[in-house]
């Protein structure tokens, strides 16, 4: 008996062990990530010659094109949400007192189906930033947001190489007109409401917006915000957590989801739909400033953000 006892706890120690291995696939990806292509990225979009990406210029249209073509380079098919005035106003109502819409706005989706393909997790981030100030000069915008996009991409680059059909479909969306008041994302929610049948759902939502800086370069720290009607996100990232490399701080930042807050995530938080966001450690003297540049990203905290967020991502859709 005690020879038979002692098999079955080898045999339930290692199926507890192959149970840990197979929940952690995620970290096969990790070494997708590329420091340098990141630099690469955020050095072109951050770049004069784009005058500071304001939502409806050519300069951003050029992003546009930009992002897409990326989508393309990893198998995807993207689509370009197209969006006018008009369009805008019928989908979120008229702008703010003393405000006017851009004439054409785009997002950019890009979508890997999944084996329920009306249910999807969408994972965002915006493109435009503030432009050229008159008096103040170009916006870089490397943090506010190329840092975002990089994240973006990279989560689509390892979703794409981990091979998997995901359970949900995952919907990749680089939004336009941030800057301007959320409109790439308010219209994205706005119209997927108005169009969808009573079989789709978005399930979860993931934002990244000022993902790049740190306060101390050898302290790495990344602030990870969710939707705290769904306490089984923060679990989802206490799990993760537990393979990224040290030194490296979360900082948790509980939120209601009532649709408050300053960036892409609040169109899906006010309609309770369960959201995680990624956001600045604190809010750096560099903020919405020319002094926003590559040469003050902090590679190793995007880098660990990244692989970070990919585990819970992977682990919503596997």
């Amino acid at each position: 008996m005690r020879k038979i006892s002692i098999a079955i706890f080898a045999f339930m120690l290692f199926a507890g062990v192959l149970s840990a291995q197979e929940s952690r696939e995620y970290t096969k990806q990790y070494g997708v990530y590329s420091d340098e292509w990141a630099k690469e990225v955020i050095g072109f979009m951050a770049d004069e010659k784009f005058n500071g990406r304001e939502a409806g210029t050519k300069e951003n249209y050029k992003i546009m094109k930009f992002i897409a073509k990326e989508f393309k380079k990893m198998g995807l098919k993207p689509e370009i949400q197209k969006i006018t005035s008009e369009s805008l106003t019928a989908a979120i109502g008229e702008p703010r007192k003393g405000k006017v819409y851009p004439a054409k706005m785009n997002n950019v989706i890009a979508r890997i189906e999944g084996k329920n393909p009306n249910m999807q997790v969408v994972v965002g981030a915006h493109y435009d930033h503030l432009g050229n100030k008159p008096g103040i000069g170009i916006h870089p915008g490397a943090d506010d947001n190329a840092s975002g996009i990089v994240a973006l991409l990279s989560l689509a680059k390892m979703m794409v190489a981990s091979g998997i059909t995901p359970e949900y479909t995952v919907v990749f969306c680089a939004w336009d007109g941030e800057e301007k008041g959320l409109l790439g994302s308010k219209y994205f929610v706005a119209d997927w409401y108005a169009n969808r049948t009573a079989a789709d759902s978005i399930c979860r939502y993931m934002n990244f917006d000022m993902v790049g800086r740190c306060d101390d370069p050898a302290k790495p720290t990344t602030t990870f915000a969710w939707n705290d009607n769904f306490p089984s996100l923060k679990e989802d990232c206490d799990l993760v957590y537990e393979t990224i490399d040290k030194p490296f701080t979360v900082i948790y930042d509980r939120r209601v989801g009532d649709g408050k807050g300053g960036s892409d995530y609040a169109p899906f938080s006010k309609n309770n739909i369960p959201f995680v966001a990624w956001m600045e450690e604190s809010l750096h003297e560099d903020y919405h400033k020319p002094g926003d540049v590559p040469a003050k990203i902090c590679w190793e905290r995007l880098h660990k953000t990244v692989l970070l967020a990919y585990g819970i991502l992977y682990r919503w859709v596997d």
